[in-house]
């Protein structure tokens, strides 16, 4: 399993779009085989901060998310609604 974690800032004036355009993608990405989970959070601290955190099977599952139309159709449009460049990790669970 892998994680990915994207913190998203957005510019004050585009929220409402930006929300409308996410929506497009976790939609999508919710029905990829792959796929375990992918949620949009908001920063308590700061309401145009958001996170998006999504849980793989593995990085063919990533490679396969990639390359849909619903994710590049995001990554093409994202970039009107930033305040700041998209910050990516990308996470393992740590074993116990």
């Amino acid at each position: 399993m892998l994680h990915i974690e994207a913190k998203v800032q957005v510019k004050p004036d585009l929220v409402e779009a930006f929300l409308a355009e996410v929506n497009l993608v976790i939609q999508g990405s919710l029905l990829e085989a792959g796929n375990h989970g992918y949620e949009l959070v908001r920063s308590v601290k700061n309401s145009n901060t958001f996170y998006i955190l999504e849980k793989w099977a593995d990085e063919e599952a990533i490679q396969f998310h990639n390359g849909t139309d619903h994710y590049k159709h995001f990554k093409k449009n994202v970039p009107a609604f930033l305040a700041a460049p998209i910050e990516v990790d990308l996470l393992t669970p740590v074993k116990r």
